[in-house]
C-alpha cells in the first residue's frame, strides 16, 4: 500500500485493490489495511470523490517509509500536505483529485490485466522536446529490464472509459505480435 501510494500520491481503496490484490473478490482487506495505516499515522483521507469513495494519501511519516521501501530508481510522489483555513477547517483541493484518481485507476486496471506491475508505473514525468518544450505524460509504464518508457498515456477519459482503453491495448498487443507477411515463424 505504501509503495503504491508513494508512486501514485492519491488512490482509493478500489484502485489499490485492483492493482495490488486483483485476485480478491472485494476490497475489504485493502480497506482494513488502509485503516490500520491511518491508525499508525502513515496515511490519511484527503477528500471524498464524487463517487463517494475516500481518496487516500500518504502522511509525512508514510512517505518516509514508502521512500525506504521503493527502489532508488522509482520516483516517490510529492507529499500532499493538508491545508487549513483561518478557522482550522481543511481547505478543499484545487480540483486535481478527480484527475489523479483517474490516472491511478487507469494504472490499476492495466496492472490488473497484466500490463506492468505497480513498480512499472510513474506519473507526471517530463519529456524534453526540441526547441525547449517539455511534455508531461500523465502515466508512463517503463519496460522492466530496459528502464525505458514502453507506454505513455494521457488520461483524459471524458469520453473513453478505462475498460475500452484496456480492450484497445489488448487488440494492439495482438496486432503487434503478428508476424510480417512471408516471415519465418522460427
Amino acid at each position: 500500500m505504501l509503495k503504491a501510494l508513494g508512486i501514485f500520491q492519491r488512490a482509493t481503496a478500489e484502485h489499490l485493490w485492483r492493482m495490488l490484490r486483483p485476485g480478491d473478490s472485494h476490497d475489504r482487506i485493502t480497506r482494513d489495511t488502509l485503516n490500520a495505516l491511518k491508525g499508525d499515522g502513515k496515511v490519511r483521507v484527503v477528500t471524498r470523490l464524487k463517487s463517494g469513495h475516500k481518496l487516500w494519501v500518504l502522511t509525512e511519516k508514510g512517505r518516509k517509509e514508502a521512500k525506504q521501501l521503493l527502489p532508488r530508481n522509482v520516483r516517490v510522489s510529492v507529499l500532499l500536505k493538508p491545508e487549513y483555513d483561518a478557522m482550522g477547517r481543511p481547505v478543499p483541493g484545487e480540483g486535481y483529485d478527480e484527475h489523479a484518481a483517474a490516472v491511478t485507476l487507469t494504472a490499476a486496471v492495466l496492472t490488473g490485466v497484466g500490463y506492468g506491475t505497480p513498480l512499472s508505473w510513474q506519473t507526471e514525468i517530463a519529456h524534453r522536446l526540441p526547441y525547449g518544450y517539455t511534455q508531461y505524460a500523465d502515466l508512463i509504464m517503463r519496460a522492466p529490464d530496459a528502464g525505458v518508457p514502453a507506454m505513455l498515456l494521457e488520461v483524459d477519459r471524458v469520453n473513453e472509459p478505462v475498460d475500452e482503453l484496456v480492450d484497445k491495448l489488448r487488440r494492439y498487443t495482438e496486432w503487434f505480435e503478428l508476424l510480417a507477411p512471408r516471415t519465418d515463424a522460427t
